[in-house]
């Protein structure tokens, strides 16, 4: 095979230039707006949010050129034609730009997200929009995504060859490089070079396609011998799961949802790529595995969308929740097209899908407005369960609701100021919430509450993480404020580091013993009744600290917060005959077990006086 020359290479870059202009120039101009973003520090990011908006704003222009530049030629548009769609292109995109926040949210992720989903599907099928064609639609996406691959092979090698050779002048010419043009490096080869060589072979004779049989025998391989394979056993292990179900009648866990829909898409993905040889003499299996695998779909569709109701019915709809009811709604529906159309038009999958991700990404019926206005109306039906909603407005709660109730509360809340903004709960609270964050904002760090604790305060409630269950345990924990000296004056003996830790709670004593001379000291704790034992074999007697006082002082004093002490709240004098003893506690860690307190680490010092030899206790 002759290798092309250089001029031919740049010939060809230059052709792809001229017929994807727009679409890289996006791409290069994407790549220094992420080049600048990642040049900045963190506290210049939040001033310069911007960048981060314009590259994202140049990666959705880059795929709109794209779809615009194939759907031209697939048509034969006149150039004032394109042009006016291309300038149409860049007014929506103007719009957008000035559409997203000065932070970006969640919201604004995922809507980017469903935007860049629905022109890559678009980009699928835009050139056969009519009936039929579909050996064409096949081969040019078969081109695509075997382009993708190479692409993404030749940027991965060009990087890791490029990235070593400037290791390597660092290294054996002792040469300062800023460690910044690695990430450089990668944004210009990902952003630039690999989308440039990946559409200087994108598919332009649309046409000719249809005659095209062209089809990859690696490509059957892996999917006759790995992924349907794998199918297979994920429908095997799903069923088993199902019959479990069935048996002990109990719901459906909430991530099967995901596991489902793996199974389906990976499914329908193997189909496709084995759609071409469906018909040939040794391949008509493949025409009954399809049959059977849109039918075994619709059982499982019946797990999933009682897992997925459930999960609603507790929790009210989610952005995710939303997205994987209608990816099983649209499973569903594939299901069915595929199961009883005779004319299997594959075509419909990238089409529906499109349409799915638009239509999903504004407006009330969208992701985001339905999600919001279900998470409203959980908020008010906890409140009006609990009382706590006159009028519209929150009022303060006489007692704490339900654990379960504050832990919904909790997450509904935290969900609403994190997706779509503290203000969006302000019409339900009298206060002002915009003081109330202003002043969260101006504490110290080490004293920062979270947005959603603070707006729960005003309905005096106790915020709940996710993380937490109604058997679980509070841990606090205590240290010593004071420096890390200590004044041993009058004392012979210092034991240092004494440390419990228990972290079962279990009914259980810890024993240490220490020596010195011909003496030893035992120490013996209980955590459950917070007595610490010391024994001394010199006077055969002993001394107990009761550390509950001292608990009881800290919890009223810091009101269960994890908090520092002056080290006179925890110091303990005591005498056996002839020996006095002061227990210095420098760390004290508590659970809170059915309102009973129960020490699981305590660490501190013993000091032992009035002994003949001065030293210190291993």
């Amino acid at each position: 095979m002759k290798l092309p020359s250089i001029e031919t290479l740049i010939g060809n870059a230059f052709d792809t230039l001229n017929r994807f202009c727009l679409a890289i120039i996006s791409a290069i101009v994407g790549s220094i707006f992420c080049i600048l973003l990642s040049h900045l520090d963190y506290t210049q990011k939040e001033t310069h949010q911007w960048y981060l908006n314009a590259a994202l704003c140049c990666y959705i222009s880059m795929l709109l050129q794209v779809a615009i530049v194939v759907y031209s030629e697939r048509k034969e548009l006149s150039k004032t034609v394109k042009l006016s769609i291309e300038l149409v292109g860049v007014i929506c995109l103007i719009a957008y730009y000035f559409s997203l926040p000065k932070t970006i949210t969640l919201t604004t992720g995922m809507r980017f997200a469903l935007f860049s989903l629905g022109l890559h599907w678009l980009i699928a099928f835009i050139p056969f929009t009519k009936p039929g064609e579909l050996n064409a639609f096949w081969q040019y996406n078969k081109i695509i995504f075997l382009r993708i691959l190479t692409s993404f092979l030749y940027t991965s090698v060009l990087y890791a060859g490029l990235a070593l050779a400037i290791l390597a002048v660092q290294k054996l010419f002792s040469v300062k490089i800023d460690n910044d043009i690695y990430a450089d490096l990668w944004i210009v080869l990902t952003g630039i070079f690999n989308t440039w060589f990946f559409l200087a072979s994108f598919p332009s004779n649309y046409s000719k396609l249809e005659e095209s049989s062209d089809y990859p025998k690696g490509l059957k391989i892996f999917t006759q011998f790995v992924l349907l394979p794998l199918i297979t056993i994920y429908l095997l292990i799903l069923y088993a799961y199902m019959s479990k179900i069935v048996y002990t009648n109990q719901w459906p866990m909430g991530w099967v949802s995901y596991l489902v829909l793996f199974f389906s898409v990976a499914g329908i993905l193997s189909l496709l790529l084995i759609h071409p040889v469906r018909f040939e003499v040794n391949n008509k299996w493949i025409l009954t595995y399809s049959r059977f695998f849109y039918y075994t779909i619709f059982p499982l569709l019946i797990l999933l969308f009682f897992a997925i109701k459930k999960r609603i019915s507790d929790y009210g709809i989610t952005e995710l929740r939303y997205f994987v009811l209608l990816l099983a709604l649209w499973l569903l529906f594939i299901a069915a097209y595929f199961s009883i159309s005779k004319h299997k038009n594959i075509k419909l999958i990238p089409q529906s899908l499109c349409l799915l991700a638009f239509l999903s990404s504004f407006g009330p019926w969208g992701a985001f407005g339905v999600s919001l206005n279900s998470q409203k109306s959980h908020f008010e039906s906890i409140l009006t369960k609990n009382n706590l909603l006159i009028n519209g407005k929150a009022i303060k709660a006489n007692k704490q609701p339900l654990f379960n109730d504050r832990k919904q509360l909790s997450s509904v809340v935290e969900y609403i100021i994190s997706n779509h903004g503290y203000k969006t709960l302000q019409p339900y609270f009298v206060q002002n919430l915009d003081t109330l964050i202003k002043e969260n904002a101006k504490r110290k760090f080490e004293d920062y509450t979270s947005n959603q604790e603070k707006v729960l305060s005003l309905m005096d409630i106790k915020y709940v993480a996710n993380y937490e269950s109604e058997e679980a345990d509070p841990r606090f924990d205590y240290t010593d404020s004071s420096e890390n000296i200590t004044d041993v004056k009058g004392f012979d003996y210092v034991i240092n580091n004494y440390s419990f830790e228990n972290h079962d709670s279990k009914e259980s004593k810890d024993t240490a013993e220490f020596k010195a001379a011909d003496k030893k000291i035992n120490i013996y704790f209980a955590p459950h009744t917070s007595i610490l034992t010391i024994t001394d074999s010199a006077e055969n007697k002993g001394i107990n600290f009761n550390l509950n006082k001292s608990i009881d002082s800290l919890t009223k004093l810091y009101q269960f917060e994890n908090k520092s002490f002056p080290r006179a709240v925890l110091t303990l004098d005591g005498v056996i005959n002839h020996a006095k003893y002061r227990l210095l506690i420098s760390r004290i860690s508590i659970d809170k077990v059915k309102n009973k307190t129960v020490i699981n680490i305590l660490e501190g010092r013993l000091l032992i006086g009035k002994i003949s030899t001065r030293t210190s206790l291993p």
